[in-house]
């Protein structure tokens, strides 16, 4: 009988911090499940302090009064600047979405209002910023409002090139909306959170990097230009054009809300909708990060920019990606030595200042898999985590990742010879495993491309 958990319920998530680190950063990695307690109530809403003693009825969508002057629930501001327009934010705010299957997508105020938030909306989007993003006008002066009142701010999914645009000016620096949730930040206030999933997450880099995949990052070198905010709609590599297949492979980086600290980035949807550790390590190489957070699809990770601690919550994994002590072969495609990669699930820990994990799990001691697990595609879904915890717990001590060129049923393609990229994933001295009721914790595996 096989230890490897169901595959299908990984996932990951991350948070950013600003030039003056004074909180607490909420990062999800979007995909989450509506009912996911752990994720909305153990991580977000407890970590406001104004959780309460009670439990929210998931079953209702009225748990907390709307008198933000009165209520004992958590004020979250949603934030839907990643959408569209401001039309479309809305609606995803106020109606749920019918899936087609029976069941429901819940809006944003239904899915807090279930976890125990009482939701209010900002309304700032690219079709309205030049007022709603400014003072002085009655909608930009009711979102700053908001932004002084709330206990989370929270950024919800879409496009992170759009949240960009809408709370920064031309020139990246922040629009007075930006400016009062900065300085909410920077006061500091133990209750206070800021956050994102998908998107949002994205946001809270100082940098954020977008487009692209993994096998691309590699293939162009981790050659990601930088886009300004007005460019903001080609947020990629354009270079060649915007039907060339550099524009869709290849990434780009352009500003973002800088509340993650500045040595650190952060990855969404990381292994659930395809791999993206090739694209974060090369994105982290070619913005200078040390460290980085693959937060996958139903987790959170908790980042408290006070004590350097990252707490996982959720049901899926957060990779940790060091480059510390990495070097650098040269060669036609980015190619990394020494790398470090370790996987945490709920519950764990983690020190980005002492790179230290923290796991509640049982050591492994005895391997409970002879032999060894290579992957034939190890950036399509959940393939990382497989590979990681596998060779923890495995006598051979590591595990080969191929990474083919994608093979796309219409143009633009890659050459014939593109080549297929290895990853090897070792187990050495500095590596641990731990295990316990089918999640693991991996620390500091190996990881060489070449």
């Amino acid at each position: 009988m096989k230890r490897w958990p169901t595959v299908g319920i990984l996932a990951w998530a991350l948070l950013a911090a600003a030039p003056v680190h004074a909180g607490k950063i909420y990062l999800m990695g979007g995909g989450y499940d509506d009912a996911n307690v752990d994720l909305f109530v153990n991580g977000l809403r407890k970590a406001t302090g104004r959780d309460g003693s009670y439990t929210p009825d998931l079953n209702s969508t009225s748990n907390c009064s709307s008198n933000w002057a009165t209520t004992a629930c958590p004020r979250i501001a949603v934030v839907t600047s990643s959408k569209e327009s401001y039309a479309v934010g809305l609606d995803a705010f106020e109606n749920d979405l019918d899936n087609g299957d029976g069941t429901v997508k819940r809006s944003y105020y239904n899915l807090f209002q279930t976890h125990g938030f009482s939701p209010r909306f900002i309304t700032v989007h690219v079709d309205n910023y030049g007022s709603h993003a400014y003072s002085g006008n009655s909608a930009g002066d009711a979102n700053i409002a908001i932004v002084n009142q709330a206990d989370v701010v929270w950024f919800a999914g879409g496009d992170q090139a759009r949240i960009a645009r809408s709370w920064l000016r031309n020139d990246g620096s922040d629009t007075p909306l930006a400016a009062a949730l900065r300085a909410r930040w920077n006061a500091n206030s133990p209750g206070f959170v800021v956050g994102g999933d998908s998107a949002g997450n994205h946001a809270m880099n100082s940098l954020m990097h977008g487009g692209g995949i993994s096998y691309g990052y590699l293939y162009y070198r981790a050659d990601l230009p930088t886009v300004s905010v007005p460019q903001f709609a080609d947020f990629g590599d354009t270079r060649d054009g915007l039907t060339a297949l550099r524009y869709f492979e290849n990434g780009a980086k352009l500003k973002g809300l800088s509340f993650l600290p500045a040595n650190l980035l952060s990855d969404t949807h990381f292994d659930a909708r395809s791999g993206r550790l090739g694209r974060l390590l090369a994105a982290m190489r070619s913005m200078g990060r040390q460290q980085g957070f693959g937060v996958d699809e139903d987790t959170g990770l908790l980042v408290d920019t006070n004590s350097h601690i990252a707490r996982v919550f959720g049901s899926g994994p957060v990779i940790i990606a060091d480059l510390s002590a990495a070097t650098y072969p040269s060669g036609s495609y980015w190619k990394v030595n020494g790398a470090r990669v370790s996987l945490l699930t709920a519950g764990d820990s983690y020190n980005y200042s002492t790179q230290l994990i923290s796991s509640s799990k049982s050591l492994i001691g005895t391997r409970y898999y002879s032999g060894y697990y290579d992957s034939a595609d190890i950036f399509s879904a959940f393939e990382t985590s497989r590979v990681l915890t596998r060779v923890v717990d495995q006598s051979a001590s590591y595990n080969l990742g191929a990474a083919p060129a994608p093979d796309y049923s219409s143009a633009p393609y890659y050459p014939a010879s593109a080549p297929t990229i290895t990853l090897r994933f070792s187990r050495d001295a500095s590596s641990k495993g731990y295990y316990s009721a089918g999640r693991y914790t991996v620390v500091k595996i190996k990881l060489d491309i070449y």
